[in-house]
């Protein structure tokens, strides 16, 4: 069974919706908290956001972060996709907003394979609209479907 010790150090991505109904991506940057509910079902996260780098692009994004040439810039893929984009810290602390799509897509009208990844841990007291930083205590408040 994987355990959030055996997490750290390592790069994950996973999933989260907001009170509002919108979904965004977390990339821990071997540091950031991954809660429970990711850990339990990695691979299904990592299905889910195959999944969503496959759909084609809704939104025009907005990115604060630059890669170099010949780096795909995921966190820019996925909110072109109509979703949010934090990344952490290598040494913990908050999620921190990357990349943000002018039109988010509602969970609701997502794929439900992607839905149900995407429903499993939802945010009660964010709305990524307006948050540019999530912190761990956030995060552990979550509600699990």
């Amino acid at each position: 069974m994987t355990t959030s010790k055996d997490v750290q150090g390592f790069e994950h991505d996973w999933l989260a919706s907001d009170t509002e109904g919108r979904v965004a991506l977390f990339s821990t940057a071997g540091g950031g908290y991954a809660p429970d509910a990711f850990i339990a079902s990695i691979a299904t996260f990592d299905e889910a956001i195959d999944a969503i780098l496959l759909m084609p692009p809704i939104s025009v994004a907005t990115c604060t972060r630059e890669l170099p040439d010949g780096l795909e810039n995921t966190w820019k893929l996925i909110a072109e996709r109509g979703f949010f984009a934090y990344d952490s810290d290598p040494l913990g602390g908050p999620y921190r907003l990357i990349a943000a799509p002018l039109n988010p897509v509602a969970l609701a009208n997502l794929p439900v394979p992607i839905r149900n990844v995407a429903g499993t841990i939802v945010l009660p007291s964010v709305a990524f609209k307006r948050a540019r930083e999530i912190t761990e205590e956030q995060i552990r408040k979550a509600h699990l479907t």
